[in-house]
């Protein structure tokens, strides 16, 4: 999830070290130099931890948060990954863990839900225990701005230990809605959450010292010497590509604009054929010596 982010600790994103000289990452099917640095990397490495996000990566993003579904392709795909004895697959999402697990549907891959808040890794599930402490805070917090916005075209996603507000059907109302956010926040629970923007979005998760690159870090941690990827286009995503630094691969769905990722495509179905190219191509080079 790339951009700038506006989270509540108002820190800003690094830009890619690949970055060009427009600030964007370079495009990753635009000739075939990045797909072999990748290819290389892969080649020299003891094995691949692929992590993805799912809306807007795996799943078009849709108005309605209920819509949105992993295609045939990408489930299959994402299964002969996980067949592979070299490779382990992890999903890292905003949404709620049980709604994460459901809609990707695939057993033996490792899930992160709720920026990292909820995982489940080798058939346990464990929560941030500052966010199961939060939970009542935030159900008042989801009641006062259900009734601030019950005559709006916005609504909000209660995901449990974490909320997401959708003004994707009315983006005129984007300053009210973070105005209002920000309102029944300070007022129910200061400093207890911290808010952050996404496309047409506006997440509250607790104020804790954990987000998607601590997730990722935490399901990479046990596979020293493999190559780590993260694919996401939104500005949650951005820790996961800064956690990566120099040791993985960062690839942004999108523009590619104010983002740490190392590399860009243009959307899901831009996704579609970098899975398709690891289950094939990438999963070759474990074959191969690096030419490095």
């Amino acid at each position: 999830m790339a951009g700038e982010s506006t989270r509540g600790d108002g820190s800003e994103e690094s830009v890619g070290t690949n970055a060009g000289n427009d600030g964007r990452p370079p495009a990753l099917f635009d000739g075939g130099e990045p797909l072999a640095t990748i290819a290389d990397r892969l080649a020299a490495a003891d094995g691949l931890s692929f992590c993805t996000d799912f809306d807007g990566t795996l799943s078009a993003i849709e108005e309605d948060p209920d819509a949105p579904e992993i295609s045939p392709e990408n489930r299959e795909m994402l299964r002969t990954l996980r067949d592979h004895d070299r490779v382990r697959v992890a999903v890292i999402s905003g949404r709620e863990l049980a709604d994460l697990r459901s809609r990707v549907g695939i057993e033996g891959i490792a899930y992160a839900g709720n920026h990292g808040l909820e995982v489940f890794h080798d058939g346990e599930t464990t929560v941030h225990p500052v966010a199961n402490k939060r939970q009542h805070d935030l159900e008042r917090i989801v009641d006062d701005l259900d009734d601030r916005l019950a005559d709006t075209d916005c609504f909000v996603e209660d995901k449990s230990v974490s909320a997401t507000i959708h003004y994707r059907a009315a983006p005129e109302r984007a300053e009210a809605v973070q105005n209002a956010v920000e309102e029944t926040v300070d007022r129910i629970a200061p400093g207890g959450f911290e808010r952050s923007t996404g496309k047409e979005i506006v997440e509250l998760t607790p104020a804790v010292a954990w987000d998607k690159g601590a997730a990722l870090s935490l399901l990479t941690a046990d596979f020293e010497g493999w190559l780590p990827i993260y694919v996401g286009d939104d500005t949650t995503d951005e820790a996961a590509f800064r956690e990566l630094g120099d040791r993985g691969i960062g690839i942004h769905v999108g523009t590619g604009e104010d983002t740490a990722a190392d590399y860009r495509i243009d959307d899901p179905p831009a996704v579609e054929r970098l899975i398709d190219w690891f289950c094939t191509e990438g999963l070759a080079t474990f074959d191969r010596p690096s030419s490095g």
